[in-house]
C-alpha cells in the first residue's frame, strides 16, 4: 500500500524547483521591454484559477459514473480525492503515464478488483484518444493551421528518424518476447504467472461488460471527459483576457491540442521543458511580440504548479 503524505513530501521539493525553472524559462523567452502588466486583470486571474481546479469535478463525476456501472459504491469525498490523488502523483511521472499507477491502487483500496481498476484506468486514455481523434480534424479544418512550426518541426524529426524510432519498436518488441519467456519459466515467476493471469482475466471481463453493457455510461463520461480538456483548454483563454492582450481566441482554443500531445511524448516527469517549449512553437506567432514567453508563464503556473499546490494542500488535510 503506498503512503501519500510520504509521496507528498518527496513531491514538495521537485514542485518547487519546478515553478523556479518555470519562472527563468518564461523570463529568458520574454521581451522584457515589450511586457507590462498595465492591462492585468485579477478577475480573469480568478476565472483561470477556477477553470484550473474544475477539471477535478469533471474526473470526479467519470469515476461516480463508471462506479455506479460496476456496483461499486464510492464517496463523492474519495471519488475526488482519487481525481486531485491522480494529477497529483502525476508529477513524478513522464505525462504519458501520469498518475494511472496511483490512481488504479486507490481504486482497489475503494473496493474495485485489480482487474476492474487497470481496465477503468485504461479507459480514461482511450476516452482521452476518441476526444483528440475527433478534435484535431475539427481544429486543422478550421485553422488550416498546416505550417505550425511545432507541426513542421515533428514531421521532420520523424523524416530525419526513421532508423532510430525502428529500431526503439524493434527493442520494445524484443523485450517483450524476454518477458514472456520469462514468465512460462518455471521457479519464482510462477506465482507472478498467476497473478498476472488472474489480472488479465478480470481486465477481459470488465473491457467485455463494457462493450457489451457499457453504452450509455460510456457516451456519459465522453461527454464529461471533453468538458474536462475543454475547461482546460479555456485556462489559456482567461490567461490571455488576465494579461490584456488582444489574439485570435479561436486559435487559441483549437492549436491547444498540439501541445497537449506534446507534452505527452515528453519522456521527463510533468513534461517540463517540453511543454513550455511547445507553448512557444505553437503560439508565438499568435500573440502580441515578446508577450508569448508571459502567457506561457501564466498558463504552465495555472495549469500545472498551481494544481499540484492546491491538490498537495488538500490531500494533507483531507483525509479517508
Amino acid at each position: 500500500m503506498f503512503n501519500l503524505d510520504k509521496l507528498l513530501r518527496r513531491l514538495l521539493p521537485i514542485i518547487c524547483l519546478g515553478v523556479l525553472g518555470n519562472l527563468a524559462f518564461a523570463w529568458f523567452a520574454s521581451d522584457h521591454k515589450t511586457v507590462g502588466f498595465s492591462g492585468f486583470s485579477i478577475w480573469w486571474l480568478l476565472v483561470a484559477m477556477l477553470l484550473a481546479l474544475l477539471p477535478w469535478a469533471w474526473h470526479t463525476l467519470r469515476l461516480a459514473i463508471w462506479g455506479r456501472f460496476f456496483g461499486v459504491e464510492i464517496p463523492w469525498k474519495n471519488l475526488f480525492r482519487i481525481a486531485v490523488a491522480t494529477d497529483v502523483g502525476g508529477v513524478v511521472m513522464p505525462a504519458a503515464v501520469g498518475g494511472a499507477p496511483l490512481k488504479m491502487t486507490m481504486l482497489v483500496q475503494q473496493g474495485y478488483r485489480p482487474g476492474q481498476a487497470a481496465t477503468l484506468t485504461l479507459w480514461g486514455s482511450i476516452e482521452d484518444v476518441l476526444f483528440y481523434t475527433m478534435a484535431i480534424p475539427v481544429s486543422l479544418v478550421l485553422t488550416k493551421n498546416w505550417d505550425n512550426p511545432l507541426w513542421v518541426s515533428v514531421g521532420q524529426f520523424f523524416k530525419k528518424n526513421k532508423l532510430a524510432a525502428a529500431a526503439v519498436l524493434i527493442v520494445i518488441v524484443a523485450l517483450l518476447l524476454i518477458f514472456k519467456k520469462l514468465m512460462l519459466r518455471s521457479g519464482p515467476m510462477v506465482a507472478w504467472r498467476a497473478r498476472l493471469h488472474k489480472l488479465l482475466s478480470e481486465c477481459r471481463a470488465a473491457f467485455g461488460l463494457i462493450m457489451s453493457r457499457g453504452r450509455k455510461p460510456f457516451i456519459w463520461s465522453l461527454l464529461a471527459n471533453s468538458a474536462q480538456w475543454l475547461t482546460r483548454f479555456g485556462i489559456l483563454l482567461a490567461v490571455v483576457r488576465m494579461l490584456g492582450l488582444e489574439a485570435d481566441m479561436a486559435k487559441l482554443l483549437l492549436l491547444q491540442w498540439m501541445v497537449f500531445v506534446a507534452m505527452l511524448v515528453t519522456p521527463v516527469p510533468g513534461a517540463t521543458g517540453g511543454a513550455e517549449a511547445a507553448f512557444l512553437l505553437v503560439f508565438s506567432g499568435n500573440l502580441p511580440l515578446g508577450m508569448a514567453g508571459t502567457a506561457m508563464l501564466g498558463w504552465r503556473l495555472l495549469t500545472y504548479y498551481f494544481i499540484l499546490v492546491v491538490g498537495a494542500v488538500f490531500l494533507v488535510f483531507q483525509k479517508n
